[in-house]
């Protein structure tokens, strides 16, 4: 199998599950090269104003994931995910069920 196509593929995917995360109200950006995406979380999304770092909103995030089966990586309050190259289309599905579900739980 053409790896790279496969990754195109996967990737314009991703960007297409991953674009209605943009219209939550804590997400100031989601950000993506390839298979590498972030989403980073905000206090206020007009402002930017983040959360306060001691309330470790990514964290948060990760583990609500967690409890779903997927590991997410927080770095502060963005959060990645790198999903191999082996991917498929309802793993993705199932990476981006868990972000969305952790930026909501993690920014209640």
């Amino acid at each position: 199998e053409p790896v790279l196509e496969r990754n195109r593929t996967l990737a314009a995917y991703l960007t297409a599950r991953l674009a209605p995360l943009a219209d939550h109200p804590h997400v100031a950006e989601v950000r993506q090269t390839g298979l590498i995406a972030a989403v980073e979380v905000v206090a206020d999304k007009a402002t930017r104003t983040p959360f306060p770092a001691h309330e470790r909103r990514g964290l948060r995030a990760r583990l609500d994931a967690l409890a779903r089966g997927v590991v997410l990586r927080p770095l502060g309050e963005v959060i990645y995910t790198m999903p191999p190259y082996c991917t498929t289309l309802e793993e993705i599905d199932l990476i981006v069920d868990a972000i969305a579900s952790g930026v909501s739980v993690a920014c209640r």
